[in-house]
């Protein structure tokens, strides 16, 4: 089957895409949550963030190669495809339609309909006002990218830009603050005595939900059939990208702490620290900015996602391939590969009102993928071997040192998670395993 996409979008949506992919909800709620993995301790806290910005950027490196010497739609699915064959492929393709994007696109909505929510200051727990918002976000994002060429991408890259106003104003009147007269790294006797892991434990439990907050970075690959110079673009917008996402993370979290100390932070929140710098005003243009963050995330992952069905039929793996892969001539979208993956959605957001524990559905996915991430870097090493002439227009610098380094890293944060949540990944691997009993060979 002959792929007809149309290529549309430059460097500045691709670019967009990775910031705007990753700076999602992840910063507003994963602060807290890392000083509390943290035992409180401020220093492991920003180690940890600078530890995940690191692991990012190397991460980033050495994917950048592969997918510049294989640029083809799909993303991750062609790049392990070149690299491992067709059935590895598919299994990596099969968790991102069937857990990792429908998953991450439910809790998103969900999060976001809960921010829309606390802006308009509609009491907490309406049910009925978070799903019916949480629906009418993701049914009103699939359609723009469904029926419309480039209103997607200007949506990403307006929200990327809006939405870096509210903390980029907390960043420097954090700095500015003399709030916290202790200093950033401030940690109180009590908690130094509290403590009971060791700083090696405690580091690798925070970098956990550190790493939620980059995920996301590499799915920029996916539209690389859409790219208009996808050679160039492709490595830039990674590299550029998760180096921006990860110098702002850390400088915000310092910010953060020169507010309050990490005791005070993890009771008040971040909007508590927009409260005391900004005021009540301030507080309600935090809430803003956090609709904003989240609705760009979620377009983002929309628009990432429409490609996963589509890319598996085309290759011939999955039964109705022809309907599945098939092309709208008018709009130029893939509308049966859509619309898949706006049911599952769907089904997903469903899932998370009724159970009420939308947070599962978010370690689930990360947890799993950064298995697939380090069968990349590792797949760098084999593509250098085995095809030493291959077209490389980027090369990743300091070979083997940073790809080395990038799967060591790799591997260290599967294995915290697998530690972590035991049980989130035998999930995540079991649902990944069913795609044997769909798979069909071309």
């Amino acid at each position: 089957m002959e792929e007809n996409l149309e290529k549309r979008y430059g460097f500045s949506v691709a670019f967009s895409m990775v910031v705007g992919i990753v700076i999602g909800i992840g910063i507003f709620f994963k602060a807290n949550q890392i000083l509390v993995a943290a035992e409180l301790n401020p220093k492991i806290a920003i180690l940890a963030w600078i530890l995940g910005g690191t692991i990012s950027i190397l991460s980033g490196l050495t994917a950048a190669e592969v997918g510049a010497a294989i640029p083809e739609t799909g993303g991750m699915i062609a790049w392990i495809k070149k690299i491992y064959g067709d059935k590895i492929a598919f299994l990596v393709g099969w968790a991102q339609l069937i857990v990792y994007f429908p998953a991450l696109i439910g809790l998103i909505s969900y999060y976001f309909a809960v921010f829309t929510g606390n802006f308009l200051g509609i009491e907490d727990g309406n049910t009925f006002f978070v799903a019916g918002t949480a629906f009418s976000a993701i049914i009103f994002l699939y359609s723009i990218n469904i029926l419309t060429t480039n209103v997607g991408g200007k949506i990403q890259t307006f929200a990327t830009a809006a939405k870096m106003i509210p903390l980029l104003l907390i960043t420097i009147f954090g700095f500015l603050s003399k709030n916290n007269p202790s200093g950033v790294f401030y940690m109180s006797q009590h908690m130094v005595e509290a403590s009971t892991k060791s700083p090696i434990v405690l580091l690798g439990l925070s970098l956990v939900p550190v790493m939620f907050a980059f995920d996301g970075w590499i799915y920029v690959g996916t539209i690389a059939g859409d790219l208009k110079n996808v050679k160039k673009d492709l490595p830039r917008s990674i590299i550029l990208g998760i180096g921006f996402v990860a110098l702002f993370y850390v400088l915000l979290n310092v910010a953060l702490l020169n507010v309050f100390s990490a005791e005070e932070l993890v009771k008040v929140g971040m909007f508590g620290v927009a409260t005391k710098l900004f005021g009540s005003l301030g507080a309600k243009f935090i809430f803003l900015g956090i609709m904003i963050s989240a609705f760009g995330g979620l377009n983002g992952m929309i628009l990432a996602s429409t490609r996963v069905p589509y890319t598996l039929a085309i290759e011939g793996h999955l039964p109705k391939k022809e309907f599945i892969g098939k092309i709208d001539e008018k709009h130029k979208q893939p509308i049966n590969s859509s619309l898949i993956m706006l049911c599952l959605s769907i089904i997903y957001l469903i899932t998370m009102i009724v159970t009420g524990k939308p947070d599962v559905f978010g370690d689930i996915p990360v947890a799993l993928f950064w298995l697939f991430y380090c069968l990349i870097f590792l797949g760098l090493f084999i593509l250098r071997k085995r095809e030493p002439n291959l077209e490389r227009p980027y090369k990743v610098p300091l070979y083997p040192v940073v790809p080395l380094l990038a799967l060591i890293g790799g591997a260290s944060i599967f294995i915290y998670a697998a530690i972590n949540a035991p049980m989130y990944m035998g999930i995540s691997l079991a649902l990944t395993l069913t795609g044997l009993f769909v798979y069909r060979k071309k």
